[in-house]
């Protein structure tokens, strides 16, 4: 029974290991997007910072992305990005600018507790996560479609919502049936958030295990989280009676270990019954659709250019 120590110890370390470069990755990630090192550098992209204002006083970041070949009335995005990201991340500057640069005006702005839009001494949106927390960053879609509504320089018969993850989840659910949106496009999107939660953290490795510990450590009452978030998911909002075919686009990677393609992606297609050419698959990309980046962004710049 000696080894029984060594392995613990080397299990330990294993997990030490794992915590530390997760961290670290992150710290790099950070340090790269505070200095913007990852934006797309043209004199013909043009960034506006705005701000919205939430019915209940909180002042959210937005951006507003535009190009030389975006009209003055021109056809309009408004961009949701993931848990624990930024409108203007690693992962998302990239297709903020790909689209502005096709001829649409983006619109986006970072979540409570995220990015631009957390103040110094708030926690990140991990800390301030609860049920009545996440319901409350869903009624914020709204909003941030009026306010994209509002604009004089929108086409208002041709208006989508693109997000990724928690935003693809969002615009299955806040906007699904907004009827001033002509297309919605999701991207990871989960059916069932309680089931995101349970499967990769609560009931996930002992690795995701600690991770949620970690991240989600002022979370008191799990229970009452997972059934608050279930009751603002895709599972629940999807109305089989609705006809999606010419609304909802989605794409996915088999291999997302996030967003598990079979419990979410197939689930969400089935329930909606929208046809194959409404869907990208990529075998390979995990969450983030690493080298899958360009055809993505094609796919749905074709998605957005179908009257």
């Amino acid at each position: 029974m000696s080894w029984l120590p060594f392995a613990g110890g080397l299990l330990s370390g294993i997990i030490l290991e794992k915590l530390q470069k997760y961290f670290l990755r992150g710290k790099r990630l950070r340090t790269l997007e505070k200095k913007e090192l990852h934006w797309i550098r043209s004199s013909q992209i043009n960034r506006e910072n705005e701000i919205i204002t939430m019915p209940d006083g909180k002042k959210l970041q937005a951006y507003i992305y535009s190009s030389d070949l975006t009209p003055e009335i021109a056809p309009s995005v408004l961009f949701l990005h993931g848990f624990g990201g930024f409108a203007q991340d690693f992962n998302f500057e990239g297709l903020l600018s790909s689209i502005c640069l096709a001829g649409y005006r983006v619109f986006a702005y970072d979540f409570r507790s995220s990015g631009n839009s957390r103040k110094k001494g708030e926690p990140s949106i991990f800390g301030a996560a609860n049920g009545d927390f996440i319901q409350l960053i869903f009624k914020d879609v709204v909003t941030a479609i009026d306010w994209m509504y509002q604009h004089e320089g929108i086409d208002k018969a041709n208006l989508s919502v693109i997000g990724g993850s928690l935003g693809g989840g969002m615009v299955l659910s806040s906007a699904l049936h907004d009827e001033r949106i002509k297309k919605l496009i999701g991207f990871c999107a989960p059916y069932d958030f309680s089931d995101v939660f349970r499967d990769g953290f609560i009931e996930g490795s002992i690795i995701n295990r600690l991770y949620f510990k970690i991240l989600f450590k002022k979370l008191t009452d799990v229970e009452d989280f997972l059934l608050k978030v279930h009751d603002i998911s895709p599972i629940v909002k999807i109305d089989e009676n609705f006809n999606y075919e010419n609304r909802v686009f989605l794409a996915h990677s088999r291999n997302d270990d996030v967003i598990a393609f079979e419990k979410h992606f197939l689930k969400n297609v089935e329930k909606m019954k929208i046809p194959t050419r409404n869907t990208i698959i990529f075998d390979k990309g995990g969450h983030e659709f690493t080298g899958n980046s360009a055809p993505l962004i094609a796919r749905i710049l074709y998605w957005l250019g179908i009257s």
